[in-house]
């Protein structure tokens, strides 16, 4: 018992059942690719230069090896705990982990079973996550196998993985793959099983494509080595290479390079076509490809925000963030969700606008076109667009990827585009057409606004009050002026007054 002050505080040590969270743990959501993809991470992050992976069907398991840097007995044990890591800590560059989660709930994902074996300066070390033995005991107990069912492991498949031979280096082993097998129909089950390997390998050959091209890093999946797929057919010489655009804050650092891909005619035959169009094809290939640490994480996506077009086809753009982002990105376990932090959304969409703009000038030219030609060529008389605001209300405001005013943007620093951006947001919210009464600008509404969507309106309005302040406006006058802004009629007074004082967001 503990005392605080005059109170008395009780505290019971809350421990979860060993047998209810791991059984949760196997339902994250992993697909099997995405499962052994992780994996490979933690092979990555130690260093290694080869990688075999084995898909035993008549043993019912799969084996990941790696001659990475190895672990001792303790970093094992470890490495194998539940949560092994901060996700706080400050990441190494070359770590593409973050929870100290993923090896583990990759392999429940898949199988009851999970081995490691490690060989750090000639010793190995063994530790075990058994959920058939957790699922009797409710047992929060790791188990560690004798040397002789060390050594008939070290045996199996050795003239093909070699692991003996290597300095040092890590064995996964996932067995009881009930999550992949239906024990009573093996024979559907085989076909599955081999399908799945088929997937594996073109998901591996595209998600670490950079580490395989960049760092010559070798990975064999039952003996076969893994090509590099690359989406931005680079070794194409009618690939667009478009202007690169850099966004740095003490919070962020992202690269943005977006491609245009060559016409359907700039192949040299059908089947090479079909390849470039990637493994879900060319209409969910078009998109950002978002890389951390160079691993991609997810790939084919305008972020919700552009629907997908056969004219988009070609416009692929690659997108690099560092791990110390990841939050900012709102990066999940499985590492195949990433969500752009508001502050660079009107950079992204910039980009993705130009980019397909220019992919559906190729796509419709069959392709001639001139690669020097200006992207930025668009219709100069689209001005205005009507779309819905926050309070789904219809509102007028400016074409943003207007040319004319993209190129006048390009030229101004960041300072001064965002004291332009902050004036075109008073010109939308003041035009006549608002200023007639179109949207009811002293409505104060009562509608429930989704949390998101008001945390990317605060985000905004915290940068035009920078703004103004920066200009030497008072706070009074940059509170008549937000207040009265229809966009952000929903918010309170009160609220408002916060914002501009530098109160905490509600």
């Amino acid at each position: 018992m503990e005392t605080k002050g005059d109170e008395k505080i009780k505290k019971y040590e809350s421990i979860p059942s060993a047998k209810m969270l791991l059984a949760s743990l196997r339902s994250v959501g992993y697909t099997d690719e995405t499962a052994i993809a992780d994996i490979i991470d933690n092979s990555i992050a130690a260093n290694a230069n080869k990688i075999c992976i084995w898909f035993d069907w008549d043993r019912k398991q799969i084996l990941i090896a790696d001659d990475g840097d190895g672990m001792s007995s303790e970093e094992l044990i470890k490495a194998m705990q539940i949560g092994s890591s901060d996700p706080n800590e400050t990441r190494n560059i070359n770590d593409l982990g973050r929870f100290g989660m993923g090896m583990k709930t990759a392999s429940f994902s898949l199988g009851k079973r999970l081995l490691v074996i490690s060989k750090n300066d000639g010793n190995y070390c063994n530790a075990v996550w058994d959920l058939n033995y957790i699922e009797h005991n409710d047992k929060w107990n790791i188990l560690i196998k004798d040397e002789t069912e060390i050594e008939e492991i070290l045996n199996y498949k050795k003239e093909k993985i070699q692991f003996q031979s290597w300095d040092c280096g890590t064995i996964i082993i996932i067995r009881d793959l009930d999550r992949m097998i239906d024990f009573d129909n093996l024979e559907k089950s085989k076909g599955k099983f081999y399908q799945m390997i088929s997937k594996v390998k073109k998901h591996i050959s595209m998600i670490f494509h950079r580490f395989i091209e960049e760092d010559n890093l070798e990975i064999y999946v039952n003996g076969n080595l893994i090509n590099a797929w690359n989406p931005f057919i680079i070794d194409n010489v009618a690939t667009q290479e478009l202007s690169m655009e850099i966004y740095e804050d003490e919070k962020n650092t992202v690269t943005i390079q977006p491609y245009v891909l060559p016409h359907k005619t700039k192949f040299e035959d059908e089947n090479t076509f079909n390849r470039a169009g990637g493994i879900k094809g060319w209409l969910n290939h078009q998109g950002f490809y978002v890389y951390r640490n160079r691993r991609l994480l997810v790939y084919g996506t305008w972020f919700g925000k552009l629907k997908k077009e056969p004219a988009y086809n070609l416009a692929r753009i690659k997108l690099d963030m560092l791990s110390e982002s990841d939050f900012n990105w709102n990066i999940d376990i499985k590492k195949s969700k990433a969500v752009p932090p508001v502050v660079i959304e009107e950079l992204v969409m910039q980009v993705a606008l130009l980019t397909t703009q220019s992919s559906a000038k190729v796509y419709n030219s069959r392709g001639t076109y001139n690669k020097s030609a200006n992207i930025s060529n668009g219709n100069l008389k689209y001005i205005w667009e009507q779309r819905l605001n926050s309070l789904g209300q219809y509102m007028f405001y400016l074409n943003k990827k207007n040319p004319l005013l993209l190129n006048i943007l390009q030229q101004l620093d960041d300072d001064k585009a965002q004291q332009l951006k902050t004036y075109l947001s008073l010109v939308e919210n003041y035009s006549p057409a608002m200023m007639c009464g179109i949207v009811d600008m002293n409505n104060k509404s009562t509608q429930k606004i989704d949390d998101e969507i008001k945390y990317k309106d605060i985000i905004r309005i915290e940068e035009k009050i920078k703004i103004l302040k920066k200009l030497s406006y008072e706070k009074e006058e940059i509170y008549d002026v937000i207040n009265e802004m229809p966009e952000y009629s929903y918010l309170l007074s009160s609220d408002l007054k916060k914002i501009i004082d530098g109160g905490n967001r509600e």
